[in-house]
């Protein structure tokens, strides 16, 4: 999808009232051009949003979560713990530090 995105260019009309939509390509709604202001990425060859506001929030929302994970899982593995045993932490750590569960 990443390559593709380069070659995406912003789907727009006119709805029923006279008033232009653009096409959210990740949530493909159709809605009013405000909706899609303040993007910095995913933009198309002519610098418009693809995305609109609240699905960039979601994306953000989602990146965020990963890299917290991340970050949690190097400071477990640097304390000793092996954050992928079978073994949850809790558990590891009674172990290591001898207390019974």
């Amino acid at each position: 999808m990443e390559e593709q995105e380069d070659l995406l260019v912003r789907r727009k009309r006119v709805n029923d009232y006279g008033e232009w939509e653009h096409e959210c390509v990740e949530c493909e709604l159709w809605l009013p051009p405000k909706r899609f202001s303040g993007c910095v990425e995913k933009i198309d060859a002519y610098g418009n949003c693809l995305v609109c506001s609240s699905c960039r929030q979601k994306l953000a929302n989602k990146k965020r979560e990963k890299t917290l994970m991340k970050q949690r899982e190097d400071v477990l593995t640097a304390l000793g713990f092996d954050v992928n045993s079978t073994k949850p932490v809790w558990q590891q750590f009674n172990d290591k530090h001898g207390f019974k569960y």
